[in-house]
């Protein structure tokens, strides 16, 4: 049966198109090829017309699936361009900075979340000493990391301040490990993630710690004085009441405490020592007031309250420290 000719619809001429300029030099190319491999018109025109079909179909033949090789060559390069194409949109797009550095500190490449993070463009950061952007103060820190990565290429993990050309120095974690680059050449590549957060988080747990671990001082002192202890927020609401001063009234704390102190007060004391209070509060100044409290028998006591305003370090008041100390208590009874 004779071999019917390649339709323009089959599946192994549905190529894409290319280029004229390409197509045009390719088929010079292989016109070239044919004309030096030429074969001899005798042999040919000797042929007998079975042996010459079957030349024709071996032609066709291997047209066919030098087609089929282009179309997957073709399909191939697409998928690469692609993943290429996805590399990069992961690259620039990560929510971390990534810097490939050369053994110099010099920084060849850097991702656009890297060019963000310092505040420079990214072509502007290429060919500039990473160290530039290193607080002074963490300069030790990187050079002796890049040292160790240097001499024992083994991959490294520090924390690092970096500067913008504006705003305050931010903490890095940077992960660093040795590559070879396109040119066989050795090359760093760097992972910086902002930790500032957690290192924020970190300081105010320090600090909380501290005011904790003061507090409980301070109440572990207070519950040695005979005075009455107490303090309030800065608005003047009492949030703490020593053991004495419940042990006095008889009442819970939780009663007490805001503005409920002042109903153990005698009334005719009550405005006035609530007036004083409030007095003080609105000014910033120190509670020095008399007053009468209840104690837990009914009979009233009269008591010299003070209270002093404690301030952080911009001098705003943060909290009041108070005592109520007992002026009715008879005087101890001289020794010797």
């Amino acid at each position: 049966m004779p071999n019917s000719p390649i339709r323009p619809d089959s599946d192994a001429s549905r190529v894409r198109s290319r280029p004229t300029s390409t197509l045009q030099a390719l088929r010079r190319r292989a016109d070239e090829i044919a004309a030096s491999a030429a074969v001899d018109a005798e042999s040919v025109s000797a042929l007998s017309p079975a042996d010459a079909a079957r030349l024709i179909h071996d032609l066709r033949v291997h047209q066919i699936e030098l087609e089929l090789q282009n179309e997957e060559l073709r399909n191939t390069q697409d998928a690469l361009e692609r993943a290429r194409a996805r590399y990069f949109d992961l690259y620039d797009l990560a929510p971390v900075s990534y810097f490939t550095v050369s053994e110099e500190g010099l920084i060849l490449e850097s991702n656009l979340t890297g060019a963000r993070m310092l505040d420079v463009p990214r072509g502007a950061l290429v060919n500039r000493h990473l160290s530039l952007f290193i607080l002074p103060e963490d300069q030790d820190v990187f050079y002796r990391a890049c040292r160790n990565l240097a001499m024992t290429v083994m991959p490294q993990a520090f924390e690092v301040r970096l500067t913008k050309s504006h705003g305050a120095p931010f903490w890095v974690w940077v992960e660093a490990a040795t590559a070879i680059d396109d040119d066989g050449g050795t090359v760093w590549r760097m992972v910086m993630t902002d930790i500032s957060y957690r290192k924020a988080t970190e300081q105010a747990l320090r600090v909380a710690d501290g005011l904790r671990d003061g507090w409980t001082r301070y109440q572990q002192l207070s519950e040695l004085l005979p005075q009455l202890v107490w303090t309030s927020d800065a608005t003047g609401d009492w949030d703490y009441l020593g053991p004495q001063w419940m042990h006095f009234t008889g009442f819970p704390a939780e009663e007490q405490l805001g503005l409920g102190w002042t109903r153990r007060l005698h009334p005719d004391d009550r405005a006035g020592a609530i007036a004083a209070w409030s007095a003080a509060i609105a000014a910033g100044t120190m509670f020095d007031a008399e007053f009468r409290i209840r104690r837990h028998d009914g009979v009233f006591r009269r008591f010299k309250a003070r209270a002093v305003p404690a301030r952080n370090g911009v001098g705003v008041i943060t909290k009041w420290v108070g005592t109520n100390t007992d002026v009715d208590a008879e005087p101890a009874a001289p020794t010797g």
